[in-house]
Parts: structure tokens; sequence; C-alpha cells
């Protein structure tokens, strides 16, 4: 396995990896100050024929830059899900999905690429999550919320059972949503209302 990205995400991706026994040989990263993490090298920016038999996975919290880097990667992507979390054999998970320590996804949910269900996070029966979503530590999504691409999620954010949420919405940290946001709308509060649009 290979990781791009050296941050702090790259360090939650390592310990998942370490606790499967699958230590990432290398990480791209594009900052030449970087050299190691853990003992793991960094290797420079990405380059497509360091050893292309191996997967990699986007150790990149933002949803936008990890949809950025994922449209030049030549690479396979790996998925990744760490012994702690509970993952229904029924639900389904896309390529460069990762399910931190202690997340939740139950019976017939689905999650598309590149999506983080993050620290005790919880995606509840038949939730659909389009690609580049990332839901937040502690975050609780109820039995079938549809989730568009690159919607965050934020820490300890409640969607309740059937709300249909846009594509690259921002549901802020401790909000409740308890109706349907739309397309690139920030909303925050409990019960959950709109604070503005997300500039395009």
């Amino acid at each position: 396995m290979l990781l791009y990205g050296a941050g702090g995400h790259a360090r939650v991706l390592i310990s998942i990896l370490k606790a499967l026994n699958e230590l990432p040989v290398a990480i791209f990263d594009d900052d030449p100050n970087k050299e190691s993490i853990h003992g793991i090298p960094i290797v420079g920016p990405y380059v497509p024929d360091f050893q292309p038999e191996l997967s990699v996975l986007l150790a990149v919290g933002d949803n936008a830059t990890r949809c950025q880097i994922a449209a030049f990667i030549r690479h396979s992507f790996g998925t990744s899900i760490h012994p702690s979390a509970v993952v229904d054999p029924s639900a389904t998970l896309g390529r460069g999905t990762v399910v931190v320590h202690r997340a939740v996804v139950q019976a017939n949910a689905q999650l598309g690429q590149h999506v983080i269900v993050n620290t005790g996070a919880s995606v509840d029966h038949d939730c659909v999550l389009g690609d580049f979503v990332q839901v937040a530590p502690g975050a609780v999504l109820c039995g079938n919320v549809r989730v568009g691409e690159g919607t965050l999620i934020a820490a300890g954010a409640v969607v309740v059972p059937g709300i249909d949420i846009g594509r690259w919405a921002v549901v802020g940290a401790g909000a409740v949503v308890t109706r349907n946001v739309p397309d690139g709308a920030v909303v925050w509060n409990s019960p959950a209302r709109l604070i503005r649009f997300r500039k395009s």
C-alpha cells in the first residue's frame, strides 16, 4: 500500500494499516521538507511508475483536494477498514474509502469512492453517500439519509432519517438536520438552518 499525503490524516491511515498488518511502503507528498512519518519514507511528489503494482490511499482530509488528487492518480485505489469498526456485510464501499476506528456502517448502506467515515461516526441502514463525502468524528446519519458528492458532515452532527443532503454542502459541527439541504449549502445549529452558500 502507498499513501498520498503526509499530514494528520496520514497518521490515522498508518494506524489503521498497522492494525491490519499492512503498513504502507511509502508516502507521496508535495512538501520537499517532509522526510518520513513513523519511519515510513516520504518519496516526494506523485510518480505514476513508482511501484505501480501497489494500491494508493489518499491521506487527505479536505474533500475538494481529495477529489482533485484522485483525478490524476494512475495507481489502483485501496480500501481500508479499521478492525474496531463495524461494517455490515451488506454494505458497499467504493474504491479509496476508509472507515476509521470504532465507526459503524449499517446494513445496505452504500458508500461511494474516497469516502471517509471518521472516528466513532455512524452511518445507518440504507444510507447512500456520494463520492468524496466525509462523515467527521462522532457524526450520526440515521437510516435512509442521502448525502451528495463532496459534502462534509462535521463532528457531532446528527441527520434524522430520510433526509437528502446535496452536493458539496457542509453540515456544521453539532448541527441537527431535520430538513433537506440543497447543493452547496452551509447549515448549522439545532435544528439546522441555512447560514450561507459556498462559493463555486
